[in-house]
């Protein structure tokens, strides 16, 4: 069940609530989407209704950027996520492996999905769905793509998630 107070951030407490706001989010995006995550959870990340969207936003605008930043590619690669095929075959959609050393001096505190300067779902941690959503809060936002552009310069491609020459 969400919970909406009067500073606009909605609680999220369940997968669905996460499903359905990151969706929504990912709708509303003009040019950008960033993802920070461990694995991308396949059941949040990977629901039909989120790859749909991605799928969407890609592949309708020409100026669409997409980047993701991952500490483990193994579930992302032998559990066939669903995003793989976007990310090998859609240029627009970039994703790079945050280097070891880095989390052991400055571990990661949550996932998140920021859609363009002013919208993010977050999830407090990795081991439940609470979270929130806001839709227009530029600041957090900001703060959120420091952490990102942080980890972005310590993170390396991964091999197994390269592009594919079409």
């Amino acid at each position: 069940m969400t919970e909406r107070n009067d500073t606009g951030v909605i609680r999220l407490n369940t997968l669905d609530d996460f499903i359905e706001h990151s969706r929504e989010l990912i709708n509303q995006a003009g040019r950008e989407l960033t993802v920070l995550s461990t694995d991308l959870d396949r059941d949040w990340l990977g629901s039909d209704a989120l790859t749909d969207a991605l799928r969407q936003f890609a592949v309708c605008n020409r100026r669409s950027k997409v980047r993701i930043l991952v500490t483990e590619t193994s579930p992302v690669v032998q559990g066939r996520h669903a995003w793989l095929d976007l990310i090998k075959r859609l240029s627009r959609i970039e994703i790079r492996v945050i280097k070891p050393e880095i989390l052991d001096t400055e571990p990661m505190k949550g996932t998140f999905l920021l859609s363009d300067r002013s919208g993010l779902v977050y999830r407090n941690s990795e081991t439940g769905y609470i979270g929130f959503v806001h839709y227009d809060d530029r600041a957090t936002v900001r703060q959120q793509l420091e952490v990102f552009e942080q980890y972005w310069r310590y993170s390396t491609e991964s091999p197994e998630l390269r592009h594919l020459a079409l």
